[in-house]
């Protein structure tokens, strides 16, 4: 072969591959290809962003208890008063009523209604101090309804064994109905004093 052939052989190959190598090399295919690869890598990651933050307080809702229910013990105090409240005075009421008639049924109303009423007297002290915790301190109206409420827990087990058996002691059953109802009729006052404000009947 001689040099002219070789030269033209040489010239037909690169004008051959020239071609595959602007289309292998050129700028325009890459630039379409790099916006789709990154619309394909970002897809995913735009995906499970929400996932991972959805995931999140599933996993951590388990750990920290519900505020629902956290202070369950702490905020029994205003829902339990209104037993001792309702049965006392209505146990000082039918122990009215059965001196003034003689009814049996409202002796053994009253009977009831004060040993129940004794029992919650009881309880609603116990939540009350829950409530507060070992506290001491507030104004007057503060002290005053803090001790007669210890006053009237601890004398409500006593008021509910001598309810239950009342006989010669029916007299003192009378005196501690009578006691615990204006004790009652005071703690209320001083509750409501407490919770809505000073001269609360009056605003």
């Amino acid at each position: 072969m001689t040099k002219s052939a070789t030269l033209l052989l040489l010239a037909a190959l690169a004008l051959l591959v020239q071609p595959a190598a602007l289309y292998a090399h050129g700028p325009e295919p890459h630039e379409e290809e790099k916006p789709e690869a990154v619309e394909v890598e970002a897809a995913p990651a735009q995906d499970a962003s929400p996932n991972a933050t959805a995931a999140e307080p599933s996993q951590s809702a388990p750990a920290a208890p519900s505020p629902r229910y956290a202070n369950l013990l702490n905020n029994l105090h205003p829902a339990t008063v209104h037993f001792p409240i309702a049965l006392l005075l209505f146990a000082a009421l039918a122990e009215l009523l059965f001196a003034a008639r003689g009814s049996e049924r409202m002796r053994h109303t009253a009977q009831i209604s004060a040993a129940a009423g004794g029992i919650t007297a009881g309880v609603a002290a116990l939540f009350g101090w829950i409530h507060t915790g070992i506290w001491l301190g507030g104004d007057g109206a503060m002290q005053w309804h803090r001790w007669l409420g210890t006053g009237l827990g601890i004398a409500g087990p006593f008021i509910a064994w001598i309810a239950l058996s009342a006989g010669e002691r029916r007299n003192l059953l009378r005196a501690l109905l009578a006691l615990a109802a204006i004790t009652v009729l005071a703690q209320g006052w001083l509750g409501a004093e407490l919770g809505h404000g000073a001269g609360h009947l009056w605003a």
